[in-house]
């Protein structure tokens, strides 16, 4: 199994030490969000809250990921880098490529991408993207991405994007892997499509249900699930939780920012670090 350490809600200024222990602990990679802004007060449900209202406050910083990966790039030299989620429907095609392309080429192929439809309207109004067509609108992008990341000449004809041949410089050097979150019916079938699906931290008695359907629906568009990836964390993990995690086909395992009742943001440098070093010792990080 592969860990991942989610940095979300942290202040940036801890983020290069903490990442710098991530990998000298052996955790596979990092995460960060994707937000552009927090209101004052919360104008849209959050869902993936029973309560659904946002477990972060507005002086939570969210920094944009793909400079910050590629400043995290510099502090490491092979900790991995993964998006939990880009809301790639907030953004043009063209501007979210380029971005990604670059953080791909700065960290020397260490970028995995992983996506959303997003949830907040409020965001989609600053944007001037269409929030009610985000579905539709993500499907085509990831079209275009994969035509523009080959480097090569390449043209396209859809609903969102219409262009003659172009070429996109410079490509990633290797293909990035891209990863679909959502629980709906359309999300899974859209990880189904690509590398992997990309879940959240959920209550334990969530989960099963969730793998199972992600194992389903790619099987059921005939791919093989041996490069698919299943990432996902559990809100109280035990040894023998992550364990039937693996049985289930789980390959990569989410580990959550601080979020056990305390705000990262408020919680000390040092906590965090040794709570980290705690963690990977519990659970055998870096022991493959």
């Amino acid at each position: 199994m592969r860990f991942w350490h989610g940095l979300g809600y942290t202040p940036t200024e801890e983020l290069a030490p903490l990442a710098r222990h991530a990998e000298a602990l052996g955790f596979y990679g990092v995460t960060l969000g994707d937000h552009w802004v927090t209101a004052e007060v919360q104008q849209d449900r959050y869902d993936i809250a029973a309560d659904g209202v946002t477990p972060w406050q507005d002086q939570v910083p969210w920094p944009d990921p793909w400079i910050q990966f590629a400043a995290l790039a510099g502090e490491t030299s092979r900790l991995r880098f993964m998006t939990t989620v880009y809301i790639l429907p907030l953004r043009d095609v063209f501007t979210a490529a380029k971005a990604i392309s670059t953080a791909a080429v700065v960290t020397g192929g260490r970028i995995h991408l992983g996506v959303g439809v997003g949830w907040q309207k409020l965001e989609f109004g600053l944007s001037g993207q269409p929030f009610e067509r985000r579905g539709r609108h993500i499907d085509e992008q990831l079209e275009v991405l994969d035509k523009l990341w080959t480097g090569e000449h390449v043209e396209h004809e859809g609903a969102f994007y219409s262009f003659p041949r172009i070429r996109m410089q410079p490509p990633p050097p290797s293909p990035i892997p891209i990863y679909v979150g959502g629980t709906s019916d359309a999300a899974f079938r859209r990880a189904a499509r690509h590398d992997g699906w990309e879940g959240a931290v959920y209550p334990w008695n969530e989960i099963e249900a969730y793998v199972a359907k992600a194992v389903q629906t790619r099987q059921a568009v005939g791919r093989s699930l041996d490069d698919f990836r299943i990432i996902v964390g559990c809100t109280e993990p035990t040894p023998e939780r992550l364990a039937q995690l693996t049985e289930w086909g789980v390959t990569d395992y989410l580990k959550p920012p601080w979020t056990d009742g305390l705000n990262a943001t408020e919680t000390s440098l040092a906590y965090k670090l040794d709570e980290m070093s705690a963690f990977a010792e519990a659970y055998g990080v870096g022991g493959d």
